[in-house]
Order: structure tokens, then C-alpha cells, then sequence
């Protein structure tokens, strides 16, 4: 292996070393992760669109929404014509 390889294979090994020291204690700190933006949007835009409630099912309600009006009859009620 030439001189340059070596120097490769010893970057690639620190590297290496750092992520998973880096992974085992804990990371680091990403506040631009927690908005809706992509980085470059956020570096150009300065804007900030928080990303709340994680992953719902689909349908249900929202948290920020009002919950939807409720049926006049108890449930389990079957009415008959």
C-alpha cells in the first residue's frame, strides 16, 4: 500500500472510533432537526416550523384541532326505522 492509502485507512479509522464514541455517549445536540424545514431552507429562509405530535394514524385527530362533535345517541344504541 502507497503512503496516501495508509493515511486513508487511518482517517477512516478515527472516524470510525469518533462516531461510535460519539453515538455511545449520548450525541450531539441537533436543534434544526426539530423543524419541518431542510437545513439549506432554514440557513436561507431563517424560519423555524416546529414539527409537533410525531406520528399519528391516519384520521385521527389532531392535538391543535378541535375534537369532532359527538353523536346525539349513546354508543352502542342502534336505532330502528
Amino acid at each position: 500500500m502507497s503512503r496516501s492509502m495508509w493515511i486513508l485507512a487511518a482517517l477512516i479509522g478515527v472516524m470510525t472510533i469518533v462516531m461510535i464514541y460519539q453515538e455511545r455517549s449520548g450525541g450531539i445536540d441537533r436543534p434544526w432537526a426539530q423543524c419541518k424545514e431542510s437545513l439549506v431552507q432554514q440557513m436561507f429562509s431563517d424560519q423555524c416550523t416546529p414539527v409537533t405530535g410525531g406520528l399519528r394514524a391516519p384520521g385521527a385527530p389532531r392535538i391543535d384541532e378541535p375534537a369532532p362533535d359527538q353523536p346525539d345517541r349513546p354508543v352502542g344504541e342502534i336505532k330502528l326505522k
